[in-house]
């Protein structure tokens, strides 16, 4: 892990600037379930929800499978810009401006994956909503799975990026540092168990993208020395 930090610095301004590809090449990467797994992914919330984070909000793709009041966060503001809803907040997973039990619900759309230091995420998810349902990017648990999936990442995304957004190849290269820091899923799991009681643990597109849902522990299970 030596020298991720410098490398994840290329990953955050990435963001900024491929808001008017962002859709698009998430279709593409995902052969056109993009929307197919956030759908499901948000048939998983609870049903009486009535006050949602959407955290990692992006241009606000998640917004037409959520109902009830919405709040955005997003560390991009050109994505905040972009964004339909009235309320929307500049921030960070691991230091959310909000206070404890601010939502019934937070959702994460193929956003949780940027996370730099997932715990302080999770921790700070389980601090401002009850429940959290994640749809994201995932590192397969099978190894050839997982060389098949750093292949795609590392060259074959690039490739869509020259043709569907060629200004923006470099931004998404990016990708090859969130997936090189990823959790296994398998470790991701026990990692979620720790802080949630999980209702639902599933995979996709051979364990290239996760989704979760689960209810705050009433004592989480804090990482041990």
């Amino acid at each position: 892990m030596a020298g991720l930090g410098d490398r994840w610095r290329g990953v955050y301004p990435a963001y900024h600037k491929i808001v008017g590809v962002y859709e698009r090449m998430n279709a593409a990467m995902t052969f056109g379930n993009a929307d197919r797994w956030r759908r499901q992914a948000a048939s998983l919330l609870d049903s009486n929800v009535e006050k949602i984070l959407d955290a990692g909000c992006g241009p606000g793709n998640m917004e037409r499978h959520l109902r009830g009041h919405i709040v955005g966060l997003d560390y991009s503001l050109e994505m905040l810009r972009a964004n339909p809803y009235e309320d929307k907040v500049q921030g960070v997973f691991e230091l959310m401006p909000f206070r404890d039990d601010a939502f019934d619900a937070a959702v994460l759309g193929y956003s949780l994956h940027a996370a730099r230091d997932l715990e302080a995420a999770l921790a700070e998810l389980v601090r401002v909503a009850r429940e959290v349902v994640a749809v994201s990017m995932g590192k397969p648990d099978n190894r050839a799975a997982e060389a098949l999936a750093r292949f795609y990442v590392a060259y074959i995304v690039p490739l869509m990026a020259r043709l569907l957004a060629p200004a923006l190849v470099q931004e998404y290269k990016a990708l090859k540092t969130i997936f090189d820091s990823a959790l296994r899923n398998n470790e991701l799991r026990k990692l979620l168990e720790r802080w949630l009681e999980l209702k639902y643990f599933g995979t996709r597109g051979l364990g290239t993208i996760y989704i979760f849902a689960g209810i705050r522990r009433a004592t989480p299970r804090r990482r041990t020395a």
